[in-house]
C-alpha cells in the first residue's frame, strides 16, 4: 500500500514584542521627539480609574537651566503615567490592584504593601541597608526579586502602577527608581516578560539626568 507523503509543517516561533516607554518629563539626553509617534499609547488616570488609550502629547522647546540651551519637554493632555510604544491589551479602563499608586507612594526600605488583584494576594516589600545612602537596596513582590541596586542615594522610589497591562489577567508594575533627586528612571515590569518560573520581568526603562 502506497504510503501518502505529507509535507511538514514548519513552526514560526513568535517574537517577543519588544517596549520603549517614556514618561511626562523634560529630557536632556533623550529626544522623545524621535520616539514617540501618534501610534503610541498611554496609561492614564481619570478620576479614580485607569485606563489605556492612544497617546495624546506635546512637546515644548523649554529653558535647560543648568544645561546648555534648550530642552524638549514631554507633556500629557491626560493625567498621563506612561507612555508606550505599544501595549498587547485592549483600549478602554484596566484593572488594578488595590493600592495606594502615585509619584508619592514611595518604596522606603522597611516597608511593605500588601493587596490584592484579581482574586491573589501580595506583598510588595523594600529592604535596604544603611540610612543616608542606602546599600543592596532590594524590591521584592512575594518574597521574589523585582530588581536590586547596589547604591541608591537620596531619591525616592515610587510605585506608579500595579495591574494588568498585556491582557493576560496577571500583575504588572511601573515603578519610579532614580538614581538621585536630579535624574528620572522609570521601569516597566510585565508578567509576559517575566524568565521561566518567576512573576514578572522587567519589560523597558527610560533614565535621563538633569542636574546641575
Amino acid at each position: 500500500m502506497p504510503v501518502k507523503k505529507v509535507d511538514s509543517v514548519k513552526v514560526v516561533k513568535r517574537q517577543p514584542l519588544t517596549y520603549k516607554i517614556l514618561i511626562p518629563s523634560p529630557y536632556r539626553y533623550c529626544d522623545p521627539d524621535t520616539m514617540i509617534s501618534k501610534n503610541w499609547v498611554e496609561l492614564y488616570k481619570a478620576g479614580k480609574e485607569y485606563y489605556v488609550g492612544k497617546a495624546r502629547y506635546s512637546i515644548e522647546i523649554i529653558p535647560d537651566e543648568c544645561g546648555n540651551g534648550s530642552a524638549p519637554e514631554l507633556l500629557g493632555k491626560r493625567n498621563t503615567i506612561l507612555f508606550v510604544n505599544q501595549l498587547p491589551i485592549r483600549m478602554g479602563k484596566i484593572q488594578v490592584a488595590n493600592i495606594e499608586m502615585s509619584d508619592s507612594s514611595y518604596l522606603f526600605p522597611g516597608t511593605a504593601y500588601s493587596f490584592t488583584f484579581l482574586g491573589k494576594r501580595y506583598k510588595l516589600e523594600a529592604k535596604a541597608h544603611g540610612e543616608d545612602v542606602f546599600q543592596n537596596y532590594v524590591l521584592l513582590l512575594n518574597g521574589e526579586r523585582v530588581f536590586r541596586e547596589v547604591e541608591a542615594g537620596d531619591a525616592y522610589f515610587a510605585l506608579l502602577f500595579a495591574g494588568d497591562l498585556d491582557g493576560d489577567s496577571k500583575l504588572d508594575l511601573v515603578v519610579s527608581v532614580p538614581l538621585d533627586n536630579e535624574s528620572l528612571r522609570v521601569f516597566l515590569f510585565l508578567s509576559t516578560c517575566a524568565p521561566p518560573g518567576l512573576q514578572i520581568g522587567k519589560a523597558a526603562e527610560i533614565e535621563d539626568d538633569f542636574s546641575c
